[in-house]
């Protein structure tokens, strides 16, 4: 057989490439002349024994790529039903519910089984075994159904019992945005508003980041608000370093005062006398509005300071947030420990 340069990657990782058609038209020519030679490759069909999806229900529709000589369904697959997450006696659908449409696309099916699971084995969906799965529900529990923890952090979990949902699960799952990826949580701005499928109302927004296993969330930084907080910090402990400064230098001139009205007194020794009072109570006077003053200055910057983090933290314990503009953990993303 002819070796041609189908790996080559620059072909196609670039926008144009002089060998993507030299490329095509050679495969083209081995397949006119050895196709017998080229099982599998060049994307041939080739004899792999699959795991069958089967049984399928009465109400089913089923797309899949292969189907095996007794006509099953095999290989990558694209199932419209109703909700279910395995054998037909799951999920709203297996119970008999209405107003439960769902599409499971799956590639891989047992894939990543401990074993090669072959023709010889018939399986539904399996949430925890096949290989890459992108499964919608009108009604159900996703969830449950891909087996994620409860979190016991109050305000992050939040039931998915009989709402619509969406799952996506993969060995990696990567999504790319050429300008913009956004995620979002809450409902739209659409005219008299969004409901649930259940009826309801949605409950506060929650973006929760973390693994499956987190069962505990710490709301994230805001990241602006944080700097803001700092620099006021950082404003705090320079009046702190000043104030501490103005201390010394106040207790140096206490030392230096009472140094003044001490002195030597009559006897055998060196016999130090206290200060002399009447000449210190005018000095005393003298600093009690400025003391008082510093004082005042202390107690409302303490005060303002209490004020300004109730701003920026709130008040927790009685579930009261931060202000909107200051406030430093968020209210809608939450990550997992």
């Amino acid at each position: 057989m002819k070796n041609i340069p189908y790996t080559n990657n620059a072909a196609y990782n670039a926008i144009s490439h002089e060998n993507r058609c030299n490329i095509e038209e050679e495969v083209e020519e081995i397949l006119e002349h050895q196709l017998e030679a080229c099982v599998g490759i060049f994307l041939t069909d080739n004899k792999e024994s699959l795991p069958v999806f089967a049984p399928v229900g009465s109400c089913e529709r089923v797309v899949s790529r292969k189907k095996s000589l007794r006509g099953d369904h095999t290989g990558a697959r694209i199932v419209l039903t109703r909700d279910n997450y395995g054998h037909r006696a799951t999920g709203l659908g297996g119970a008999g519910a209405t107003k439960c449409e769902a599409i499971d696309i799956v590639a891989g099916s047992l894939s990543c089984a401990k074993e090669i699971k072959t023709g010889k084995t018939q399986s539904r969906a399996n949430f925890a075994e096949d290989g890459a799965r992108l499964y919608l529900t009108e009604r159900g529990d996703v969830n449950a159904y891909f087996a994620t923890a409860k979190s016991d952090t109050a305000g992050v979990y939040a039931s998915s019992k009989f709402k619509s949902g969406v799952g996506l699960k993969s060995d990696h799952t990567l999504i790319i945005g050429r300008e913009r990826v956004r995620i979002l949580a809450g409902v739209s701005k659409y005219d008299n508003g969004e409901r649930l499928v259940t009826g309801n109302e949605p409950a506060k927004p929650v973006i929760e980041i973390g693994a499956t296993s987190s069962e505990r969330h710490h709301p994230a930084v805001l990241g602006t608000n944080l700097v803001k907080y700092l620099k006021k910090v950082n404003e705090q402990m320079n009046k702190v370093n000043a104030k501490i400064t103005n201390l010394e230098i106040a207790f140096l001139q206490y030392k230096l005062a009472m140094a003044k009205h001490q002195h030597i007194g009559a006897g055998t020794g060196a016999i130090v006398t206290f200060p002399d009072f009447i000449e210190a109570v005018p000095e005393f006077l003298e600093e009690v509005p400025r003391t008082i003053n510093n004082i005042t200055i202390t107690v409302t910057e303490q005060y303002n300071k209490i004020v300004s983090d109730y701003s920026y933290f709130g008040m927790p314990e009685i579930g009261v947030e931060g202000a909107i503009d200051e406030k430093i953990l968020s209210s809608t993303v939450y990550l997992g420990e």
